[in-house]
């Protein structure tokens, strides 16, 4: 019964995101085989890119960022050492509305959207943001 407890939390866990960089931009033959190599180790995996194709996100399972980076590798694609704080990833535009950024800790990734909008909305009174990011449901 403790093991299945066990194992039944180890699923229950909400899968988290990790951010690589490459070393150099990948082509779409190349993004093909990242996907298939970490939903080959991580069925559950979800893997999605940057518009310049380098940085590579995963939404992993239980999987470490060990395995996912030698799986990535496989695919014959080069990583940066470490992984991407998300924080480094955010839009840096000034003059636009600010941009809901997912990270492991939703209750951190709604203060700083809440802080920013209630900055753009100070600058910016008629163009005003809702508070409340559109992907929430109410």
């Amino acid at each position: 019964m403790a093991a299945l407890m066990v194992a039944f939390g180890t699923f229950a866990q909400a899968p988290s995101y990790v951010f690589f960089r490459t070393e150099a931009p990948m082509d779409r033959a190349a993004l093909k085989q990242v996907v298939g190599q970490v939903q080959d180790i991580d069925p559950l995996a979800e893997v999605f890119y940057s518009d310049d194709l380098t940085i590579i996100q995963v939404k992993r399972g239980l999987v470490s960022d060990a395995q996912l980076r030698t799986a990535i590798a496989q695919a014959g694609v080069a990583l940066r050492p470490g992984t991407v704080d998300p924080a480094e990833l955010a839009v840096t535009v000034t003059d636009q509305p600010p941009v809901y950024l997912v990270t492991n800790d939703p209750a951190a990734d709604l203060l700083r959207y809440q802080t920013a909008v209630a900055e753009w909305n100070a600058a910016h009174p008629d163009q005003q943001v809702s508070a409340v990011p559109t992907h929430v449901n109410q």
